[in-house]
């Protein structure tokens, strides 16, 4: 039977990044569970002041596995929180920068022909 890792992440691992969103940006995270169409969705959203579930929505992220998976939640809300991080941090998880490659100078990056 699988181990879970050691490094694995904890709630007390969500409860810091949960407290560190909202030291750095003034929000407060709600994690909301689900079953809909064969799948668990678990969502995470980002409120700001009067921090609580009435006031609007800044970020949102989202997590889906269909119900027969086995999934560890706890790792689940940890990613969700990271993500939310990173959106309020000016990109997201898995943003990647836009256009033309280019080089330590700032260049664009001009391919060159092979010898």
């Amino acid at each position: 039977m699988p181990q879970p890792t050691r490094n694995a992440p904890d709630m007390i691992d969500v409860e810091n990044m949960c407290a560190a969103l909202g030291e750095a940006y003034h929000v407060v995270v709600y994690f909301t569970t689900r079953l809909r169409g064969g799948k668990v969705e678990l969502i995470g959203k980002t409120h700001g002041v009067p921090y609580s579930q009435e006031a609007p929505v800044e970020h949102v992220a989202l997590a889906s596995w269909p119900v027969q998976q086995q999934k560890d939640v706890v790792a689940t809300m940890y990613t969700i929180a990271f993500d939310l991080w990173c959106q309020h941090d000016g990109g997201g998880a898995t943003a990647a920068t836009r256009g033309a490659p280019r080089d330590w100078q700032g260049r664009v990056q001009t391919p060159r022909r092979r010898r």
